[in-house]
């Protein structure tokens, strides 16, 4: 074979099929360059025309697929064509690790290439550049091919807010409740306790699809308990000046009867027996579900006595969804058999849900968590244009992976419009819990969204070898919201939730016991936030056993108050331990003691350094101690110091 040269045109700047590149045009280039060489050792030559490539978009979200195609393929080897993707001068990998891009054959047209690039897992924002190669060598171009990766500027939400939640099916019209007085009344009990438990706002259940009876095609959807409880509460909580939040059980159905048939139903893979099953989520493609929860978000944006509006349940579930095997294949250019056009669709997701759930290939779940993370976004965003909601938009998110094993990720629901994420930290133990953290603190930085973090009243999961439930849920609040975000501190604290406090596993705790947790908790925050200026610690010197068979614990409270205007009628008290205990402040210089603690008046910069000896039954076991501080009529604090954290739990014996 006689070697030629080898003529390559170059990109100009095209417009194919509403695809763009923006280059300038420029004169096409002749170049000598060895493309490869055949298996006899002679040098190829290619002669190609002019390419024609064009780009999906030029800024991309991080839920955002930017598709590249190649046109006037001709002769080309479509398996030596490739792309990557460069910023800075080094190379950024597409998501899966991948820095060699192939081009794939256009399912629709043969004579068109595809390649996909999917921006990892909170890529950094900033300007791209893409270079295109075949068979090793760089495709010089007239301009540079570039594209944007852009955040979505978040929206400032308060810091340190304060949130509780309501999440029940059943309606409160009737029921009887125990308030924070202690005495029983009605469904006003629940304002009462988000009062006391300092919530700026309460989230209720407003909407959920049951199918624990039977529902027809064209039933009303929504059951009608937790609309009920909405209209009674929010015109309570109106009264109080306590914001309310509505929510959503978007996707998943509860009950024996499953999807009902209004909906297209998620389908799970049986691999053993190789066969699809209708699982308990609705399909994320599901228009009609899709439709039904833009309307009524739409009528929750229209009440102006709805503050927030919330979408829980904004999933699949952990293995189900399958049926959108599909679009996953097709959007993410996974490679499939050469006799992929012959398969049914029911082989076609078979094959899918095999390479997930029997061969773990790492690629194609990786590829499978991203894309459903992308469908949530996107049913989000659409969610939030459709109904042309203004008011803060809250999800709720697993804090496994930050999300992703469900197709959940806060950077793609914060780019698609969200305001807050609600990161659920529960239904994991105590080893669970700290491995979830680091999933977190690895992955996002302060200033990339606003995370508030919650924990459940269960005490069968705050389970503890040292602390009691309502302790150990105070210290995954403090941990959680130190740890979930790296650089910075969460933007708030939900409690999850006042139905559980009422009547689910307290474990012989009261409601109070992890109300005040949870209070103390959003005051540790506030105060590591900066945004409080009545700041009040505990610090603990030690604790001795006297001959005669109590405990002493001495310490002191250091007070500083950093307001404009002075405050009167600070009182501090001992809330727990409360048994059998007395207690003795001492302040001043030569020290004046009490068994009471009253300060008529701070001034602004005015700080208080107060000494207390508490004498316990050492029969009596605490891992904490709790002082309530309440500022005239209308300002009131809780603050907790664990005693296990501080190295207080050996005892000096006296």
């Amino acid at each position: 074979m006689i070697n030629q040269k080898i003529i390559i045109g170059l990109l100009a700047a095209v417009f194919v099929s509403g695809f763009t590149i923006p280059v300038a045009p420029a004169e096409e280039r002749i170049y000598d360059e060895v493309v490869g060489i055949d298996k006899y050792g002679n040098v190829e030559s290619l002669i190609m025309e002019k390419p024609k490539v064009g780009l999906s978009k030029h800024e991309i979200y991080h839920y955002d697929i930017l598709t590249v195609h190649f046109y006037n393929i001709n002769n080309l080897d479509a398996d030596s064509l490739y792309m990557r993707v460069y910023k800075n001068g080094k190379v950024y990998l597409s998501f899966g690790m991948v820095a060699d891009i192939p081009f794939l054959q256009d399912q629709e047209n043969e004579n068109i290439l595809k390649a996909v690039y999917l921006p990892d897992w909170n890529e950094s924002a900033g300007y791209y550049e893409i270079k295109l190669f075949y068979r090793g060598k760089r495709l010089e171009t007239d301009g540079k091919i570039i594209f944007s990766l852009k955040r979505r500027v978040l929206p400032e939400i308060k810091k340190g807010i304060s949130i509780v939640d309501l999440e029940t099916n059943n309606s409160i019209k009737n029921k009887k409740f125990t308030g924070p007085s202690g005495l029983e009344t009605d469904y006003s009990a629940i304002i009462s306790w988000a009062k006391f438990m300092k919530a700026d706002a309460l989230w209720i259940l407003s909407g959920e699809t049951t199918s624990f009876k039977r529902r027809g095609k064209d039933d009303f959807p929504w059951d009608p308990g937790p609309l009920e409880n909405l209209d009674l509460l929010k015109k309570l909580a109106a009264r109080e000046e306590l914001d309310i939040g509505a929510y959503v059980m978007s996707f998943y159905v509860p009950g024996k009867l499953g999807v009902p048939e209004r909906y297209e139903p998620g389908l799970g893979y049986n691999s053993e027996k190789d066969y699809l099953f209708r699982s308990r989520h609705i399909s994320l493609g599901s228009e009609k579900r899709i439709s039904d929860i833009i309307d009524l978000v739409k009528s929750f944006q229209n009440d102006p006595e709805i503050k927030y509006i919330g979408l829980d349940f904004i999933r699949t579930g952990r293995a189900d969804g399958y049926e959108l095997a599909g679009s996953v294949i097709d959007e993410t250019n996974i490679v499939t058999p050469v006799d992929w056009n012959k398969y049914s669709t029911e082989d076609k997701i078979k094959w899918f849900a095999n390479k997930i759930e029997v061969e773990k290939d790492s690629i194609i779940i990786e590829k499978w968590r991203w894309w459903r993370a992308r469908k949530v976004a996107l049913i989000t965003k659409r969610i939030i244009r459709e109904a042309h909601i203004t008011k803060p938009v809250w999800v709720f998110t697993l804090a496994w992976n930050h999300g992703k094993e469900h197709g959940q990720d806060p950077v793609m629901f914060f780019d698609a419009g969200v305001s807050i994420d609600a990161v659920m930290l529960y239904e994991a133990n105590s080893q669970q819990f700290s491995r979830l953290l680091k999933h977190w603190k690895n992955y996002i930085s302060d200033g990339e969204g606003n995370i508030i973090i919650g924990n459940s009243i269960d005490y069968k999961l705050l389970d503890s070898d040292t602390l009691n439930p309502p302790q150990e849920l105070f210290r995954r609040n403090i941990a959680g919201y130190k740890n979930i975000i790296r650089g910075g501190n969460a933007t708030g604290i939900f409690i999850h939730d006042l139905a559980r406090a009422f009547w689910g596993r307290r474990g012989g705790f009261s409601i109070e016991d992890y109300a005040v947790a949870h209070i103390s908790s959003v005051y540790s925050l506030k105060k590591d936030l900066q945004v409080e200026d009545f700041v009040f610690d505990i610090y603990v010197n030690s604790i001795e056993e006297h001959e005669y068979g109590t405990l002493e614990t001495r310490g002191f409270i250091d007070i500083k108050y950093t307001g404009k205007v002075p405050i009167n009628r600070i009182q501090v008290e001992l809330f727990s331990p409360r048994d059998q205990t007395s207690i003795t402040y001492f302040m001043d210089d030569p020290p004046k003691y009490s068994s009471e603690c009253k300060i008529d008046k701070l001034e602004p910069s005015e700080s208080k350094k107060i000494g207390f000896s508490m004498i316990t039954d050492n029969n009596i076991p605490y891992e904490s101690i709790r002082f309530k501080i309440e500022i005239g009529d209308d300002r009131e604090y809780y603050t907790t110091k664990l005693l296990k954290l501080i190295g207080l739990e050996k005892i000096v014996k006296k």
